[in-house]
């Protein structure tokens, strides 16, 4: 399979009814991500930003980017959407909460959280992965 036809299977696999309306949920989720974000960066969550270390506060504005762009192309089934949410949780989330991780641990129960953040997003991908796949 090239690269042309897997981007025709994904398209294609947009348009099936419980994937276009899954693709709705998570795109409402990554919006929800966006407030958090800006949420941090007002300083809303209860930790003035300019306090918290470089790395967590270019990680805000990146994913912040990240979840507002990608939430638009989903919600609009743009076939390109789907490269963007795995490649971006892939490279702005397991890899960094993965192999920096002490960097994102301050606290005790951050190891909780960002272990639950993995595990919430590898059911999201592989209920849509499984989504994208059947067909009706």
């Amino acid at each position: 399979m090239d690269l042309i036809s897997l981007n025709e299977f994904l398209i294609s696999g947009l348009k099936q009814p419980w994937t276009a309306i899954y693709t709705k949920i998570i795109a409402i989720t990554l919006l929800y991500g966006a407030s958090v974000h800006i949420g941090n960066i007002f300083g809303l969550t209860g930790t003035a930003w300019l306090s918290t270390p470089v790395l967590w506060r270019s990680m805000d504005i990146l994913l912040l980017t990240f979840d507002f762009i990608t939430a638009i192309a989903l919600w609009q089934g743009r076939g390109w959407s789907v490269w963007l949410l795995f490649n971006g949780i892939l490279l702005l989330q397991v890899i960094p909460y993965t192999l920096l991780r002490s960097y994102f641990i301050v606290q005790p129960e951050d190891s909780q959280v960002l272990n639950s953040l993995l595990g919430t997003e590898a059911i999201f991908l592989s209920i849509f992965i499984l989504l994208l796949w059947w067909r009706k």
